[in-house]
């Protein structure tokens, strides 16, 4: 579909609101104004001074997004948001969406502490279990993961032609859902940026009439600016950014074709400005260094080298040379990336017709000298993060040799709130284990117990980085707090890092170089 220069003109020209000039009201100020609602608010613990104003614009404006950097109390925000609607008799049902099954515990426990409204928690691995709580709540507040709802509203569809069943949204059983629920609360709602995905349509069309509907999240987007769109779009219904992704595009983008991609889609800088003016329309945002009441000691981040082995570096070279020469071939880059960061962290994997293979190098040069930074941490709690699970299995190994009591949580764990909990509250249990896909959001509470991490494999992308740190830099901890990276000589691991610093996804900027010789340099950390 075309759209016209008046188009674009039109959609940029509108009116926007700013809320930022709210930051600086004082907090008598703010309360003479709360206290004018109809009803009194009632508040069970104290709110910082963000905390009031995020409170009061979401009173006034039903629908709105929180930016908030994790540790400034996003949850409490909404707690307090939906106790008022309850008080001033204007709630039906309430609806928190979280991204993980363990976010389900925190969201309750939280709940407990800041407010009396009581929780109704949906866990468990049953899906019609998942579905007869959904649909029929019987607290204040129905918590669910993101996995866990669109198990809940879906329905399976036999794929003609294969013999096999698909996922796709029910759209009975979403329509009783908006029956039920007019509050939504979208925790980390960045999540939910790819509109392509099941969890975005289920949402799309649960969130279309709902009268109060909120998102919160500190990452709203890394470096694909295009992820805004859809967290605005399923809150504010395109108010903000348009009714359609086609005009948002077109107004604040540069496209080009791509022979791999097709069209790619950059963001136009000298629009940098339009886009911060409409941001502010129904968003507000709070960084650390603006809430005067946080008190957090800062963190310091120090890098340990190591070098690898010579059979280590022979399959490094060969791995390099099969992702140079891979060409546009997105599979075979993938494939060739994975095999490089796992050679770094010390071994191989391979596929054959006899099964799946791993083969740990004799030499593993990081996991000795993880072993030699636990050992300097003396009998300290210290957080240790990975990415494979094939690497989370090694390092288990590595812990169990050492006699170190450790909780490995991941994907597999089972019980991940009592893994958790273990950790926190055995003194015994020195180590937890973390994948970053798993805990690198909801772990909360970690910062009470560790100051200590050992980032084994570096995350590829900035997002992941920031909220893994968060793990133990966050309000609660009282000392300085300590990030290790292992870093293998001569390798992406520098090059990583590097790319974090200036917020690149490393693997994106591999995935569309062109210049062999300057890949090869990153690659080689030179």
């Amino acid at each position: 579909m075309l759209i016209s220069r008046q188009a674009v003109n039109e959609y940029l020209e509108r009116r926007f609101d700013d809320f930022t000039w709210m930051k600086r009201l004082d907090r008598e100020t703010l309360l003479q104004e709360i206290n004018q609602f109809r009803v009194r608010p009632e508040f069970k613990t104290p709110s910082w001074l963000h905390q009031l104003v995020c409170f009061y614009i979401g009173m006034c404006h039903p629908q709105f997004l929180f930016l908030l950097d994790m540790g400034l109390g996003k949850s409490k925000i909404l707690m307090d948001l939906i106790t008022q609607r309850q008080r001033q008799k204007q709630l039906d049902h309430a609806l928190i969406a979280v991204p993980r099954l363990i976010n389900v515990d925190g969201w309750a426990i939280d709940m407990t502490e800041h407010s009396n409204l009581e929780p109704w928690t949906i866990a468990g691995s049953d899906i019609e279990e998942k579905r007869e709580r959904l649909l029929n709540p019987k607290g204040d507040v129905t918590l669910i993961d993101y996995p866990g709802l669109h198990l809940a509203l879906s329905k399976k569809e036999k794929i003609k032609g294969k013999g096999k069943n698909r996922l796709i949204k029910d759209d009975k059983l979403i329509k009783r859902a908006r029956s039920l629920y007019n509050f939504i609360g979208l925790d980390e709602i960045h999540k939910l940026a790819n509109t392509e995905s099941l969890w975005f349509s289920i949402i799309n069309q649960l969130t279309k009439d709902v009268d109060y509907c909120y998102g919160t999240t500190g990452t709203l987007f890394g470096r694909d600016v295009q992820a805004i769109w859809p967290q605005f779009y399923l809150v504010d219904r395109g108010e903000t950014f348009g009714e359609n992704l086609g005009i948002f595009r077109k107004s604040l983008f540069d496209v080009k074709m791509s022979p791999w991609k097709g069209q790619e889609f950059t963001f136009n800088k000298s629009m940098d400005k339009q886009l911060h003016r409409m941001l502010q329309h129904r968003s507000i945002r709070y960084d650390e260094d603006e809430v005067p009441e946080l008190e957090v000691p800062k963190r310091q981040i120090i890098p340990r080298y190591c070098t690898m082995g010579e059979e280590q570096r022979e399959h490094y070279l060969r791995a390099l040379e099969g992702l140079i020469n891979a060409g546009g071939q997105v599979s075979e880059l993938e494939a060739s990336w994975i095999r490089m960061r796992q050679i770094i962290s010390g071994y191989l994997v391979w596929d054959d017709a006899n099964g799946h293979h791993v083969m740990p190098f004799k030499q593993n040069p990081k996991l000795d000298l993880m072993e030699s930074v636990i050992d300097e941490m003396t009998d300290s709690k210290v957080v240790i993060t990975y990415d494979y699970t094939e690497t989370g299995k090694i390092i288990s190994e590595r812990l169990q040799k050492l006699n170190i009591n450790f909780e490995w949580f991941y994907g597999g764990t089972k019980d991940k709130p009592a893994s958790k909990a273990r950790f926190m509250n055995d003194p015994r249990c020195r180590v937890f284990l973390m994948n970053y896909e798993a805990g690198g959001t909801g772990t909360d509470g970690l910062q009470k117990v560790a100051r200590y991490m050992v980032d084994y494999e570096v995350p590829k992308d900035p997002t992941t980085r920031t909220q893994t740190i968060k793990r133990i830099h966050r309000p609660g901890q009282t000392k300085r707090s300590l990030i290790y990276d292992l870093i293998m000589q001569r390798s992406m691991d520098k090059g990583m890092l590097e790319a974090l610093n200036e917020g690149i996804d490393l693997y994106d900027r591999v995935v569309n170089h062109r210049n062999r010789a300057a890949l090869r340099s990153i690659l080689l950390g030179g």
